[in-house]
């Protein structure tokens, strides 16, 4: 089977990760299948952080989306928030921040096109990885700016989407599909 369609028939998304750290090269690999990744009118607006799975700016990120998404949940969901004992990129042992030039129209779509080659390069690669959106209320909330700056933002940039990559300490199998219900084939 080709390559490119084994990839995206065996990935999924993939939530316990070893500790063990992947090497620069892996991490480059990874990042130059983001960077290869179609932006509209070439603009190539997308700029990449990565980050440590130990950086203490995670756990703050991660305090934050917690805050926030407690502050719109009744009861029963904030217990379940409280009690959940996994950071946002699941103790991945490399997470990538995508973000974006906020003018530029194509911005959101150019960084999913991005972070789907960066999933499928991982996995290739053999790594388990994840693509994280629940974020982003934190990233645009009242630390926007903070964040922004410590995360080496480009003036002018947004937060878009995050990835967390690592090898895998769990299977998960592929979501299945039905090409019967999902498509419209009209000739």
């Amino acid at each position: 089977m080709n390559e490119v369609l084994k990839a995206i028939r065996e990935r999924s998304s993939i939530r316990a990760y070893k500790e063990e750290r992947l090497t620069d090269e892996e991490i480059r690999a990874v990042l130059t299948a983001g960077l290869r990744a179609p932006t509209a009118r070439n603009e190539r607006e997308i700029h990449f952080t990565v980050l440590d799975g130990e950086d203490p700016i995670l756990k703050e990120i991660d305090t934050e989306r917690k805050l926030m998404m407690m502050a719109d949940a009744d009861e029963e969901t904030r217990a379940k928030i409280e009690s959940n004992p996994n950071n946002f990129y699941y103790g991945a042992p490399t997470v990538v921040i995508l973000r974006v030039d906020k003018d530029f129209f194509w911005n959101k779509l150019d960084a999913g096109i991005a972070v789907e080659n960066m999933s499928l390069a991982a996995q290739s690669l053999g790594l388990g990885s994840l693509i994280i959106g629940i974020i982003d209320k934190a990233m645009r909330g009242l630390r926007q700016a903070e964040f922004a700056e410590r995360l080496g933002f480009p003036e002018n940039y947004e937060f878009a989407i995050a990835f967390a990559m690592g090898r895998r300490n769990t299977e998960k199998e592929p979501h299945e599909i039905d090409f019967e219900r999902d498509v419209t084939i009209i000739k």
